[in-house]
């Protein structure tokens, strides 16, 4: 079974901490770029781009999300 980590790599993303911040990077051309963000103090999970818009996320990044959720303790 993959971890989060080993899904999200595959897809492309980059992996970054700071702080209670969690987040993957997936940079698509120049200075564009996805992002999947989890904060580990309130629980969520943010999708955008760099211009802080809402993104449409396939099933494959939505197995990753859960998988990390799961890895977080966040949901059985």
């Amino acid at each position: 079974m993959k971890t989060a980590d080993e899904m999200f790599e595959e897809l492309g993303y980059e992996k970054k901490y700071l702080n209670n911040i969690q987040w993957y990077i997936k940079k698509l051309f120049k200075n564009n770029y996805t992002q999947i963000t989890f904060d580990v103090i309130d629980k969520t999970v943010a999708a955008s781009n760099n211009k802080n818009e809402a993104i449409n996320l396939d099933i494959k990044e939505l197995q990753a999300i859960n998988k990390k959720c799961q890895e977080l303790g966040w949901i059985e």
